[in-house]
C-alpha cells in the first residue's frame, strides 16, 4: 500500500493505488454475486451490451474489442463461448466481406436484460451510494479527462494502429477510435 510519506510517492499515486484496489475489490464482489445468482460473468454483459447498443445489434470484432474494452484475443474467445450458448452468431462484414462480425441473438438480448437489474443494484450498492452527487460528478469529469488524454496519447504519440489502412505514412493513426463508457456507467433496461 502506498502511503503519503512513502519515498518516491508522487502526487496522485495514492489515488491511483486506491482506484486500482477499489476497482478490483468491487468487481470481485459483483462477479461473486453474479455467480451466486446463477448468472454469467460481467464480461458477458459488457459484450452483449456493446452488441445490443450498436446499429442492428452487430459489430466488427475489432470494434467490439474497442467498445467492450477487451483485447481482440479475449473477444475472440468470449464470442466463441457466447456463440456456443446461442447468445451471438458470427458473420461476415457486408462492407468488405473479409472482416468478421458478431451479431447478438434474441436469446442474447434476453440474457443481457435479465442481468441488468442485478448489475444496476450492485452499481448503486457498491459505487453510487458511497459518493455524494458532487463527488460523482468530479470523478466522472476527471475520468473523462484521463480517458481523453489516453486516447490522444495512443492516437498521436506515434503508436501504430492495428490496421495499416488506419495509419499515415509515418505509422500514426489517422482516425480517432472511440470507446464506450466503462461498464459500470452503462445503462440499459
Amino acid at each position: 500500500m502506498l502511503k503519503k510519506n512513502h519515498p518516491g510517492t508522487s502526487r496522485g499515486s495514492t489515488g491511483w493505488a486506491s482506484f486500482i484496489r477499489t476497482y478490483v475489490l468491487v468487481v470481485d464482489i459483483m462477479e461473486e454475486t453474479f455467480r451466486q445468482e446463477g448468472l454469467p460473468p460481467l464480461s458477458w454483459y459488457d459484450v452483449l451490451w456493446s452488441l445490443e447498443s450498436s446499429p442492428e445489434g452487430r459489430l466488427r470484432m475489432r470494434d467490439l474489442a474497442e467498445q467492450a474494452v477487451y483485447s481482440r484475443s479475449f473477444i475472440t474467445r468470449i464470442i466463441t463461448t457466447l456463440e456456443k450458448e446461442g447468445l451471438v452468431v458470427r458473420g461476415q462484414s457486408e462492407s468488405d466481406g473479409r472482416g468478421k462480425i458478431a451479431i447478438i441473438t434474441e436469446k442474447g438480448r434476453a440474457l443481457r436484460k435479465r442481468m441488468w437489474p442485478l448489475y444496476q443494484r450492485l452499481i448503486e450498492q457498491h459505487f453510487n451510494s458511497h459518493l455524494t452527487p458532487g463527488e460523482h460528478d468530479a470523478l466522472e469529469r476527471g475520468f473523462r479527462r484521463i480517458l481523453s488524454a489516453a486516447h490522444e496519447y495512443k492516437q498521436y504519440a506515434g503508436l501504430a494502429a492495428e490496421n495499416p489502412e488506419e495509419t499515415d505514412s509515418d505509422g500514426r493513426a489517422t482516425r480517432r477510435r472511440s470507446r464506450s463508457r466503462p461498464a459500470a456507467q452503462r445503462g440499459g433496461q
